[in-house]
């Protein structure tokens, strides 16, 4: 691979951010994230993280999903006919959904080591 800007030279890296390839000499530049070209490629990396760093909703939300999930299996198991009735697989649906918020929500308040 070839650097982006230098055709001439080998790439040593890729910016973390866009994936082109990064020379040794004048292009790669090290920081907190990781190699990038420049520093548009860092702001635009950072706003990512910090756009994407928690899940959809609030506890609120993913706590809804579950007690409704739950409501609606017992609904469905209580007054259907059928084992595998809308009810059912409606809270199956929104009992998962709302257990992976929680998860996700739990996983991203940790503290990074």
């Amino acid at each position: 691979m070839k650097c982006h800007r230098h055709r001439e030279r080998d790439a040593v890296g890729v910016c973390i951010a866009c994936g082109k390839g990064l020379c040794a000499e004048t292009c790669a530049q090290d920081s907190d994230p990781g190699l990038h070209c420049d520093e548009a490629c860092v702001r635009r990396l950072r706003t990512r993280e910090r756009a994407g760093a928690s899940p959809p909703g609030g506890w609120g939300w993913s706590t809804l999903m579950v007690v409704l999930g739950a409501a609606l299996l017992y609904y469905g198991y209580r007054y259907s006919e059928w084992t595998m009735s809308v009810p059912n697989l409606l809270g199956m649906l929104f009992l998962w959904y709302g257990v992976v918020l929680l998860l996700q929500r739990a996983a991203s308040r940790t503290p990074k080591t």
